[in-house]
């Protein structure tokens, strides 16, 4: 009998250690329970959805849950993960996302995490999966865990080492702009797909570049995992393309969401584009003079190259327009890439939209090369001008004016009250006569004659600088007194010599005492804004300093009155 209560009592023992042994982190379970799983509140709205590698810090979706129902009498701890599979696996293959903690009901699951734990686990990238979660509570493991409702979703994952690029350029020798970078070829993205239409050569090599001028080898060949027929690597130092289509014309897709390249030829109707046309025209709404979308009498384009048309219009603020290859509205049209707009990239019919523009009724330049796939819009502004008037006797002639910017250029007269002026464009010719503009100190294309008086900036007799602005269509007047600075006659650059303009000889002169070592410069109003510098009897607009005459007392004299391009004379005398 004693051996049996000894025995019971060594039972007992160990039973209890047992106990406290496999309960270290929670207490016994209840003997009694009826626990309640957990319920989602808010599921994947992402779906189906496409991973980027450029969003991969983003989040692809949050999930939230209500918690579990436990039994509360015994302290149980409550742990969640979010479990997803391929649907059908029954969750054979889980890949477990945990909470931070066990206080938790939600979990931010981003984009990179969820591709990186797919491709971890066996699926491939750049592939879509139809998949299902579920919440799963883990209490105790003397007790089953609970598991809330099941769920399915739709992704695509994405190669990890080449990101989506945020612009694509395309440029090689099988392209119409060789291997220059800076030239590359922008493409048009379309919902991170980047296409654009071109030509390419047979048997020569390309290559994409994330921006101009950029040496970047991202975009090679091995950057994509599907790729056409007529491309192959060129297995060169930069892992190139090569085309092994017919040159022609085509559609190029790069679709890094998916990496696939494809080259397709586009075909509308009965039309299948190439990049040989004799003849382009212009039809749409760009101004009071052409027809409104005037198909039968669109206007014809000059052919100055190959597959390269030209063509002068008036636009108008709003202007739209398209190009055409027959006075009919039929399947060969060119427009903007894509959607309306102003982007310089051409798309065919079926993939533009209009080519909307604020001309603000100036002259434009229109220029379509339909072989490389691009059109360009430039301001009819003339980059050599002349001054006529009555300073110069209406001598057609003509002074001169420097262009020191972007359609800005200046040239230097004595002025009086009576005097009238011109911007003369063809030399030698009254044609392409600007003037006044509809207001003072405003020009315009074959405006009447510019009455210096009228110029708000006028201030009376006196020599000016007269700067036209040809783009923004203005004419300012600058009172200058000009003078001598530099090391050269005050051993420093901080003090002019004031010299005097002679009206009777139309020149500023003056006595300037020179250092036998240094440099000077002609400057204007003790400022530096108009400087003049260059070399003896042949002087240009900013140009260098002028080395000294010698040691001594000189007569300076400066004539900028002349017609040539270079039109300043300097004379340096004892």
């Amino acid at each position: 009998m004693n051996k049996i209560k000894y025995l019971l009592i060594v039972l007992i023992a160990a039973f209890i250690y047992s106990c406290a042994e496999d309960d270290f982190e929670n207490p016994p379970a209840p003997a009694n329970f009826n626990n309640v799983a957990q319920v989602v509140v808010d599921g994947v709205d992402n779906d189906p959805a496409v991973l980027l590698k450029s969003k991969e810090n983003d989040p692809w979706d949050t999930i939230a849950w209500i918690p579990a129902q436990l039994y509360e009498g015994e302290g149980l701890v409550t742990h969640y993960t979010v479990q997803i599979d391929e649907q059908g696996n029954n969750f054979a293959s889980a890949i477990e996302f945990q909470s931070n903690s066990t206080s938790d009901t939600s979990i931010v699951i981003t984009q990179g995490t969820l591709n990186s734990r797919l491709l971890a686990n066996g699926f491939s990238p750049v592939q879509s999966y139809d998949l299902e979660y579920r919440i799963k509570s883990f209490v105790h493991k003397q007790l089953d865990s609970l598991y809330s409702e099941v769920f399915s979703f739709t992704v695509t994952t994405y190669r990890p080492d080449v990101p989506v690029p945020e612009s694509l350029y395309l440029f090689g020798d099988a392209t119409t702009v060789g291997w220059g970078a800076d030239t590359s070829l922008a493409m048009y993205n379309d919902e991170d797909k980047y296409v654009v239409f071109t030509y390419l050569e047979k048997d020569k090599k390309f290559r994409f570049l994330k921006a101009q001028n950029t040496d970047d080898n991202t975009y090679d060949f091995d950057s994509f995992i599907t790729i056409p027929e007529t491309v192959k690597a060129a297995k060169d130092e930069d892992n190139n393309f090569i085309f092994k289509g017919n040159t022609g014309w085509y559609k190029i897709e790069a679709d890094y969401i998916t990496s696939t390249l494809s080259i397709a030829q586009h075909v509308v109707g009965s039309e299948t584009y190439t990049y040989t046309y004799e003849n382009l025209y212009l039809v749409g709404d760009y101004n009071s003079v052409d027809g409104e979308w005037d198909y039968d009498n669109a206007v014809a384009f000059t052919k100055v190259g190959e597959d390269l048309f030209t063509i002068t219009r008036e636009l108008k603020d709003a202007s739209e327009f398209k190009f055409i290859g027959q006075q009919a509205d039929g399947d060969l049209q060119w427009g903007n890439i894509g959607e309306e707009g102003n982007s310089g990239i051409l798309g065919p019919k079926d993939y533009n939209g209009d080519i909307t523009f604020d001309g603000g009724n100036n002259s434009y330049i229109i220029e379509v090369n339909i072989k490389e796939g691009t059109y360009s819009l430039t301001k009819d502004i003339p980059k050599e001008i002349w001054l006529v008037g009555s300073i110069n006797g209406w001598n057609n002639y003509g002074q001169y004016l420097a262009a020191i910017g972007n359609d800005v250029h200046v040239g230097y007269q004595y002025l009086e009250d009576v005097d009238e002026i011109k911007i003369l464009v063809e030399r030698s010719s009254w044609d392409g006569l600007w003037g006044a503009g509809a207001t003072a100190g405003t020009i315009a294309d074959g405006g009447d004659n510019i009455k210096v008086a009228e110029i708000p900036t006028y201030d009376g007799e006196g020599f000016y600088e007269i700067k036209f602005d040809l783009a923004n269509k203005t004419v300012v007047l600058t009172p200058v007194a000009i003078g001598v600075i530099g090391s050269a006659q005050a051993g420093d650059w901080s003090t002019d010599v004031n010299l005097t303009f002679n009206t009777a000889t139309n020149v500023w002169e003056g006595q300037v005492d020179f250092f036998a070592t240094g440099e000077w410069k002609f400057r204007a109003n003790d400022d530096w804004v108009i400087s003049f510098g260059g070399v003896l009897d042949n002087i240009e607009y900013n140009g260098g300093n002028l080395a000294t005459p010698g040691a001594g007392t000189y007569d300076v004299v400066l004539d900028i009155s002349g017609q040539e391009k270079f039109f300043a004379t300097v004379t340096v005398a004892k």
